[in-house]
């Protein structure tokens, strides 16, 4: 489902290439010990994100990075993120895993639930980009390269 409204602002299109699952990683302590190896499973596709992020999406990537707690916790603050970033994610042309093209995430927090967290990550990171004062200043087609500036080990 796409919005139905028309946007006060544009949209930005941010490519998928540089978002990725690792497979065979292991982590102790927090700490990435063996990088696994990454399968770029989104080359040549893009997201179309809302460049606003809201104050309760904010306070959830707060909670999140703080560590969560106990794990009803953090299964409720990926549930609510999850809610908050569908709201900023307009459009993709992403496909699954077995390459069938997945149903459009604009206010579906269940879709989201449904990635890996590699892509939830790569997610969070690219639409969180679209923030900062440089990114505002670059046209969509200069961001190609969006940093994880999240990293896995937080």
């Amino acid at each position: 489902m796409k919005p139905k409204g028309k946007l006060k602002i544009p949209a930005v299109r941010v490519t998928s290439d540089d978002c990725s699952i690792s497979i065979g990683q292991v982590m102790e302590d927090g700490e990435i010990t063996v990088p696994g190896t990454p399968y770029h499973v989104h080359v040549g596709e893009w997201i179309e994100v809302m460049p606003v992020i809201a104050v309760k999406e904010v306070m959830q990537l707060s909670r999140l990075q703080q560590g969560g707690g106990e794990g009803g916790v953090l299964g409720e603050s990926l549930g609510q993120l999850c809610q908050e970033l569908s709201k900023r994610l307009l459009a993709w042309n992403w496909t699954d895993l077995m390459g069938e093209k997945m149903e459009q995430p604009y206010n579906r927090p269940d879709i989201l639930e449904n990635l890996s967290a590699d892509e939830l990550l790569w997610l969070v990171n690219a639409t969180s980009e679209q923030e900062k004062p440089e990114a505002r200043k670059k046209d969509s087609e200069s961001l190609e390269n969006t940093s994880l500036g999240m990293g896995r080990s937080q």
